[in-house]
């Protein structure tokens, strides 16, 4: 008995439904292949330069420091614990001030830090 043409149709689109999925479980390997290998090349090299960067400890953030270009480069919550330890009348509140054009707080801020600086706006 041969198959008609609904039952070809069949057998064709699971074929090709296998072999898509086949196929994005490859290049999804491929992906997270591709962004370990990024990630080894350039993790703790410097952005601007490619320079090797060196850990320097400032208060209780450690920062990024690129011995050649001298761009200092801060991982997540780190600007936010140095703005919280700097205190209100400092200069990184001020840029942040400037940045912001009075509107509004930097998310880096903690929600304390947040609050403190509307009731300052607002003074």
């Amino acid at each position: 008995m041969k198959p008609n043409k609904r039952e070809d149709e069949y057998v064709w689109v699971q074929e090709v439904q296998a072999r898509m999925a086949r196929l994005a479980k490859e290049q999804q390997a491929k992906s997270e292949a591709e962004k370990q290998r990024l990630k080894e090349a350039h993790w703790m090299h410097c952005p601007k330069c490619g320079q090797k960067l060196a850990t320097e400890t400032c208060g209780a953030v450690e920062i990024d420091v690129c011995p050649s270009c001298k761009g200092v480069w801060l991982d997540k919550g780190e600007l936010g614990t140095i703005v919280e330890s700097a205190g209100q009348g400092s200069f990184f509140h001020k840029c942040l001030r400037i940045l912001r054009k009075d509107s509004h707080p930097s998310p880096h801020l903690s929600p304390h830090l947040a609050a403190s600086h509307k009731s300052h706006l607002s003074s």
